[in-house]
């Protein structure tokens, strides 16, 4: 029913990062959400999702708070996912992938079905910014003390994913789900700003 979707490794580090966002379809009689995730109360509107990831959520100070320096920004879109950006620290190997995806219907609704039962770790995020999320790591993810996820609910049908991988320099001392929240923290500041909310 559900499919790990994997992309492509970064040119820097040689790092593959999965992204654990499944796959799904919604049947025509399911209501979202479903699964036991919560309901988006207050969805943004789609129009966030137009225009450049990169450009439209992290800004010069924001991607250093996330990777530090040196870093490089990439456009990295998925074609099973949707629109993408990386940043990337070449010295520390630190990295953070974040994507729109729009092709993966049944938002925080599917990630709650399909990844929860199997994920190595399950956080629950009450409200990132008034948006339910969770940070999670499944098994095709990576090791959770250099990886994590976070799937924000931004409507019922859609979530903005976040990728964390720890630098070399802070594996061991900072937690990778902590960071994550960061991260998302500051595109949930960004994407709100961009639909003047």
């Amino acid at each position: 029913m559900a499919t790990a979707v994997a992309v492509a490794a970064c040119s820097g580090g040689g790092v593959t990062p999965p992204v654990s966002s499944m796959k799904s379809s919604v049947a025509p009689e399911q209501t979202l959400p479903y699964g036991g995730a919560p309901k988006v109360s207050t969805p943004l509107p789609e129009s966030i999702f137009a225009g450049d990831p990169c450009a439209d959520t992290l800004n010069a100070d924001q991607i250093l708070k996330a990777v530090g320096k040196p870093s490089e920004t990439e456009r990295k879109d998925a074609d099973s996912i949707g629109p993408g950006c990386e940043w990337f620290n070449t010295v520390t190997t630190g990295q953070v992938i974040m994507r729109y995806a729009l092709k993966l219907p049944g938002g925080l609704s599917a990630i709650y079905e399909n990844v929860k039962p199997k994920a190595e770790v399950w956080k629950p995020i009450a409200s990132l910014q008034g948006f339910p999320a969770v940070a999670y790591v499944s098994p095709s993810g990576g090791s959770p003390d250099k990886f994590c996820q976070i799937s924000i609910g931004v409507t019922d049908n859609t979530t903005v994913e976040i990728s964390n991988f720890l630098g070399l320099t802070s594996q061991g001392k900072k937690n990778p789900c902590d960071s994550a929240n960061i991260v998302a923290d500051l595109v949930m500041t960004s994407l709100r700003a961009k639909a003047g909310v």
